[in-house]
């Protein structure tokens, strides 16, 4: 017998984490259907299928898995590193290997098949769509120019060795809007790669795409932040039907996001899940109004189980499984317990009588003018607290309705703060010096701009400013809303965004490795000093025609030797010139000893006191134009001196290098981020470091322009430090200080960074290295979200 979708069992993750996605794994025992769950934290689990048993996965990803599949005897997973990874799902798990070529998270999975061979396809946040031979484990095709995040799906096909793919793309930013999601299908020959875009269909949705299904070879579908499926032509992708979420009385505005969709297995019914927590069954056989099961938080994903029934994926760490068969329908208890949990998450309730009671009241609104159009205050009117907003051409406050927040387990209702009504406070932990963790609150209006929120935040506590972008992250993420965004670099950002799982407030994590505390320097030990200048100045003078020159020379020389005087020595103008005329003067081949001599002299505690600029800048430039024609010691020693000079001047007088300068001297870490050299590669790492840790000094002037210019760069050549695996320990743990320490710095980094995927690049990049470098990883994706 039938019924309406009912609860029947429910298994917990076992990292306390957001269950992301599961799969059914191919097993001859159908009466214990065995599924694997992938989680936000990056593990996996097998749950089984009535019998409830749970059997831990040891695998452990670096980052969220974002989809699971399964071809017998295999397991695939695709998370936020880029990386798909295959198991042996008959037992043990064991990683068999990897297939990589995306450059950003997998974001969906799906099979394909010819009639000698399986095709896996892989979506990406980097706007392609690839084609796996499984059999060879090898790349067949690419298939480009998707708007950011992508889905997949395989279509029938007719042809031996030609498979047709539909895909679903999220969009592009345009002037503060999402534009240009499209469904497109395409052909793909198997054999010669031969890639064919065949039809494609453009904003037909009013969000983005967020998931695209095939209905037992009957119809497409895609689901949309709309809150709408549509149902599409298999061969074309014009839309045939529409699905709506039906909003019931009392319920938001909006119909929620709608994130994965599937159809069960009899394909009379649409399932879809939403980031609000709704699962929606739409039958496909009459008019009748969809049933709609509400969880906790956000189901990241619905899936098939074998047996008609159909599972769910939330992010508050449960699997669920719903079934219409009446004899596999949880008992009262369990269900009672379920409506409980989402009765508790979802309740919703106003401000105190003591808030309302200090509110202004609304017959004396006109004592509150407003001070910019859309300005919302919150006023006393007849005994409950109600919103407005100000109209600067009537110059009058216009009621918009009552204030409600929602007091479950987001705790992000109204309240007041310090005297002040907010339409939401938001808990936060902040670490304090010496242990123990401080409870503080901090409040944001509807309407208001998250940042303004979050410095007055910050002003009143009297927290860091690197703070202020990962506050107004949190307030626009536990708030559902998407006020403007300072720094926003215009993309359609990650597809998967959606409410934090914790209750208990966001921390600020006290961090071991970030920011950067001090810069790093090439200095002359007391031991070496003699030996290495006995070196240089025998260098010198070989070039050096004047005695004057090797007079000043000799003095130099042995002024930087004794190191134990240093606090009583001097550099004297004399000193300087040399070097400057040294470095200006003599030919790439010969000048690396006077490079090193000056990256001595700026150790010095009176080198500080001269303009260092005018070295720096003859060296970049002369690295530049030398660059590919020098051959022998010179080859190494230009680069690696420049950037040694540069990193000494960064540390000892970073004041004295303009943008301009530090436009050259990035473009010459540029150029030799690719050495091969090691001692290279850790100066290329030094020079970021300290440009880095110069950024938050309060002496460093740069133009906000300027500021966002250099972030650019860094942040582009350390993406390519992180992707081209080089790097030894200390190079890659000094990279990962300056992603961190310039995202906490500056809030257009963090937008720069996260526009690119660095998160998905950290620790893949450290996980050679060790502990340290693992740890600084850790903190530098956390920063990053």
């Amino acid at each position: 017998m039938q019924i309406e979708w009912e609860l029947s069992q429910t298994f917990s993750s076992l990292d306390d984490q957001g269950i992301r996605t599961a799969c059914v794994i191919e097993n001859d025992d159908n009466a214990n259907i065995r599924i694997v769950v992938g989680t936000q934290g990056g593990s996996l689990c097998e749950f089984h299928v009535p019998s409830g048993t749970l059997k831990p996965i040891s695998f452990q990803h670096n980052h969220a898995v974002t989809a699971v599949t399964s071809l017998h005897p295999h397991l695939v997973t695709a998370c936020k590193d880029s990386v798909i990874r295959y198991f042996d799902a008959t037992n043990s798990y064991e990683c068999l290997g990897t297939l990589e070529g995306h450059t950003k998270p997998v974001t969906s999975l799906a099979w394909a098949q010819t009639q000698q061979n399986y095709f896996l396809l892989s979506g990406s946040w980097d706007g392609t769509v690839k084609v796996w031979d499984w059999q060879r484990k090898v790349l067949v095709a690419t298939l480009e120019g998707h708007e950011n995040s992508t889905c997949v799906v395989a279509l029938p096909s007719s042809q031996p060795k030609v498979l047709n793919i539909a895909t679903g793309s999220a969009g592009i930013a345009v002037n503060n809007t999402i534009q240009d999601y499209q469904v497109r299908i395409w052909s793909v020959h198997v054999e010669t790669g031969l890639v064919q875009l065949l039809h494609s269909v453009a904003n037909d949705h009013q969000g983005p795409i967020r998931n695209i299904h095939c209905r037992n070879d009957l119809a497409l579908m895609t689901c949309s932040n709309d809150g709408t499926v549509i149902l599409r032509n298999l061969e074309t992708g014009k839309a045939t039907g529409t699905l709506v979420f039906v909003l019931q009385q009392g319920q938001q505005q909006h119909p929620p996001m709608l994130l994965s969709l599937t159809s069960s297995s009899d394909a009379t019914t649409c399932i879809a899940s939403a980031e609000d927590g709704h699962v929606v069954f739409w039958s496909l056989q009459d008019e009748q109004l969809p049933q709609t099961i509400l969880h906790p938080t956000t189901v990241w994903n619905v899936v098939n189980l074998p047996n008609g029934d159909v599972a769910t994926c939330c992010d508050d760490g449960q699997f669920r499984v719903f079934t219409r068969a009446t004899e596999r329908v949880a008992d009262v208890a369990e269900q009672e317990a379920f409506r409980r949990l989402v009765n508790q998450a979802h309740t919703k309730t106003g401000p105190s009588s003591e808030e309302i009671a200090k509110l202004p009241k609304w017959e004396h609104q006109a004592q509150h003018r407003g001070t910019s159009e859309g300005q919302v205050q919150v006023f006393q009117k007849n005994g409950i607290a109600i919103a407005a907003q100000w109209s600067m051409a009537s110059s009058t406050w216009i009621e918009v309705g009552q204030v409600v927040g929602n007091q479950g387990s987001d705790s992000s209702g109204s309240g007041v703060i310090d005297g002040v009504h907010y339409d939401h406070v938001l808990p936060i932990e902040v670490d304090q010096t010496g242990g123990g963790v401080a409870q503080l609150r901090v409040g944001y209006n509807i309407g208001e701009n998250a940042f303004v929120a979050a410095q007055r935040f910050l002003d009143a506590h009297q927290l860091p400013q690197y703070h202020l972008a990962q506050i107004a992250d949190y307030i626009q993420q536990r708030v559902g809303t998407a006020p403007p965004t300072i720094g926003s670099a215009g993309s359609a950002g990650p597809a998967f965004n959606t409410l934090p799982r914790a209750t208990t407030g966001t921390p600020f994590v006290s961090y071991q490795h970030l920011p950067i505390a001090h810069a790093k320097t090439f200095d002359l030990t007391a031991a070496t000093a003699t030996t290495t200048l006995s070196k240089i100045q025998s260098k010198l003078e070989e070039t050096l025609s004047d005695d004057t020159h090797r007079s000043t020379l000799a003095s130099f020389v042995q002024l930087l030797g004794a190191t134990q005087r240093y606090h009583v020595s001097h550099i004297t103008p004399q000193h300087w010139q040399f070097l400057q005329h040294c470095i200006q003067t003599l030919s790439p081949s010969l000048v690396f000893p006077a490079l090193d001599l000056a990256r001595m002299a700026i150790r010095h505690p009176d080198g500080a006191r001269y303009n260092a600029s005018s070295l720096v800048k003859a060296a970049c430039e002369m690295d530049q134009s030398s660059f590919g024609t020098l051959s022998g010691p010179a080859a190494v020693a230009i680069p690696m001196l420049t950037l040694r000079l540069a990193a000494n001047v960064l540390a000892a007088n970073p004041a004295c290098l303009s943008s301009l300068d530090r436009e050259l001297l990035l473009a010459c870490a540029a150029r030799h981020m690719q050495s091969d050299n090691k001692n290279v590669r850790l100066s290329v790492a030094t020079v970021l470091h300290n440009l880095v840790f110069s950024m938050q000094l309060p002496h460093d002037r740069q133009t906000d322009k300027a500021t966002v210019v250099i972030c650019d760069t860094i942040i582009s050549i350390i993406k390519d430090i992180l992707t081209n695996r080089k790097y030894e320990t200390e190079a890659l743990s000094r990279t990962l200080q300056s992603l961190g320490t310039l995202v906490l710095s500056h809030a257009s980094a963090k937008s720069i960074a996260n526009s690119l995927y660095m998160a998905s690049m950290v620790e893949p990049a450290a996980s050679p290295h060790g502990d340290v470098a693992k740890a600084c990883a850790k903190e530098v994706y956390a920063v990053l979200q």
